[in-house]
């Protein structure tokens, strides 16, 4: 068990099935005792979608970039978060360490992600679907790089994704690329498939599956 250990999760959505941060390789899990979790939500649209959870606002009166914050079962979330932004990761970031008192290393060495989708594409063929999450996926790991960069994080980065195999919005395939073409040095996928929650992105209907869980690794 790592007691000093930190992660990052990003593009959460309903807390009931928020993405699970200590899962590693091999079926294994480590405690992680620093999390931070954004969201793409603002907080009002996230408080309505998730109307039974108690929420504890969080206030960094030292943050160059003032963000919406809550403390939510000793973990903090950060909202209004664009994953392909590097400004708005290094924003979450430095509310998350200021609130832990950790250094950003801590909360950017594990990063992880549960099928990212882009908006509006729903409506969209699937060579559409799979180009525009091909670039949300190469943006994200490309933001989590210069955000490390500008937070001075040199050390190696463990980029978690879940994702199915068969995914018409991005098969695995062309997932590995596009972690590839953002800047991964490596893409390897467990040989242990966990089950998690998947959902639409507007959150009316979740179902439980298997799915491939995949590791970038990432040098700043």
């Amino acid at each position: 068990m790592e007691f000093k250990s930190g992660a990052t999760s990003i593009a959460e959505d309903k807390y009931e099935f928020k993405t699970d941060v200590n899962l590693i390789f091999g079926n294994k899990t480590i405690t992680r005792k620093y999390v931070l979790r954004t969201t793409l939500h603002s907080l009002p649209v996230w408080k309505a979608r998730n109307a039974n959870v108690n929420v504890t606002a969080y206030e960094d009166r030292t943050a160059s970039v003032v963000k919406k914050a809550a403390i939510i079962d000793r973990e903090i979330w950060v909202f209004e978060i664009d994953s392909t932004c590097s400004d708005d990761i290094v924003a979450a970031v430095k509310y998350a360490s200021h609130y832990y008192d950790a250094p950003p290393e801590l909360l950017l060495k594990n990063v992880y992600a549960k099928n990212l989708n882009a908006e509006n594409i729903d409506d969209k063929n699937d060579e559409i679907k799979i180009r525009t999450n091909k670039d949300l996926y190469s943006n994200t790991c490309n933001a989590i790089l210069q955000a490390a960069k500008t937070l001075g994080v040199s050390s190696q980065l463990n980029f978690y994704v879940f994702s199915k195999n068969n995914n018409p919005k991005i098969p695995q395939t062309e997932l590995k690329g596009a972690l590839l073409c953002g800047g991964a040095r490596s893409v390897t996928t467990d040989d242990h498939k966990p089950k998690v929650y998947i959902g639409n992105n507007a959150g009316t209907d979740f179902i439980v599956q298997r799915t491939n869980f995949h590791l970038a690794t990432l040098s700043p």
